[in-house]
């Protein structure tokens, strides 16, 4: 796996920007949707990375050093997700303002449980294929995002989540020219669902501990100017904060048990990542092609590493295994997206007739 590792480096690195290009203290568009569909893209990577490691067995001295310090990378590998999803929406409702709340059922809620079962159908007719048993609770909870049937399914969840509190919390405070109220709300009521799921214990953390993350995307891009002015224009203090975070990551992270410590490790991380790309930027075509088909790819990756797992290529080669899925993923989600994502503008916009 080190040598995949290595590759994945290599990857992230091609075409690294270490300076601003218009000269100026910092990457001023280091939030622009291009920058961080890049930045997702590398976490989608290192997502698929972490759900191979689940269907192998490894068994060299090197991987299995690499297996456990991958692990260490948890929840936080998520984060940013949250943070730029909270960010993007928050951008969107500044831009459209009430027009773009409205909307929310139908372009966030609605089109995401349109995606997800659609790809959740696409596990089922799998699992028939391989003959699975699977029982007819089991399928209608995979439906819901509650359950799932090999698929992904907690952070379709969260998701969902983050989208419904904001369209509550934004549609109570409707004053078009303040937007601090329903972000306050939105605060309160993901820590409220935080709270109840975590005392209740209703499902795994996974299904709640990011999502805060998400809250704070729409706080940063509230006061994204006073925090550009603040570490924008001080290198020392960038720096400063960017080595801290990195520390109080590693430390809060290393006491997870508690878990209030460990919402502290998702902060810094996406703290340290935002602070990073301010100076930093990891951006070229292949990591903004999986940026973009970041649900595509996230949903449909342990399908190929299913059905290669039952036929046994990982007993006969961990890296022709690994090579296989990323190529099969890749075709599943191109294919996807093209039938999916016009499918769904089919039916939430039913007076086009023509699929765009």
């Amino acid at each position: 796996m080190t040598v995949l590792l290595i590759i994945f480096a290599v990857v992230c690195l091609w075409k690294i920007q270490l300076r601003p290009a218009d000269n100026s203290n910092y990457i001023t568009d280091y939030m622009s949707i291009e920058k961080t569909t890049a930045i997702k893209g590398i976490f989608i990577l290192i997502v698929f990375f972490s759900h191979f490691n689940t269907y192998v067995d490894f068994t060299s001295a090197g991987d299995i050093a690499y297996l456990e310090h991958y692990k260490m990378i948890g929840q936080r590998m998520v984060t940013l997700f949250m943070f730029y999803s909270g960010y993007g929406v928050m951008e969107a409702i500044k831009k459209k303002k009430m027009a773009y709340v409205r909307k929310m059922p139908v372009n966030r809620i609605l089109a995401t449980f349109f995606r997800y079962d659609v790809a959740v159908l696409l596990f089922l007719i799998m699992h028939l294929i391989l003959g699975t048993d699977l029982s007819k609770k089991r399928i209608l909870l995979a439906f819901t995002s509650w359950g799932a049937i090999g698929n992904s399914n907690w952070y379709i969840f969260a998701i969902l989540v983050c989208y419904v509190l904001t369209f509550i919390s934004f549609a109570i405070f409707r004053d078009k020219g303040k937007f601090i109220p329903g972000a306050v709300c939105l605060l309160v009521l993901l820590s409220v669902y935080v709270a109840v799921f975590h005392i209740k214990e209703l499902q795994a953390t996974r299904y709640y501990n990011t999502v805060l993350c998400y809250a704070i995307g729409v706080f940063f891009s509230l006061f994204k100017e006073k925090f550009d002015k603040l570490f924008g224009g001080n290198n020392t203090l960038w720096a400063v904060t960017l080595f801290a975070s990195i520390i109080i990551t590693q430390v809060t992270y290393s006491t997870k048990a508690r878990f209030a410590v460990y919402e502290i490790s998702m902060f810094s991380f996406t703290l340290a990542v935002v602070l990073f790309t301010m100076h930093i930027s990891l951006n070229n075509k292949v990591l903004n092609w999986f940026g973009e088909h970041l649900f595509s790819v996230y949903m449909l990756q342990r399908i190929p590493m299913i059905v290669f797992q039952k036929l046994g290529l990982g007993e006969y080669n961990i890296y022709l295994y690994f090579v296989v899925c990323l190529i099969v993923t890749v075709i599943l989600a191109y294919v996807f997206d093209k039938l999916v994502n016009p499918l769904w503008s089919m039916i939430a916009n039913p007076k086009k007739k023509k699929i765009a």
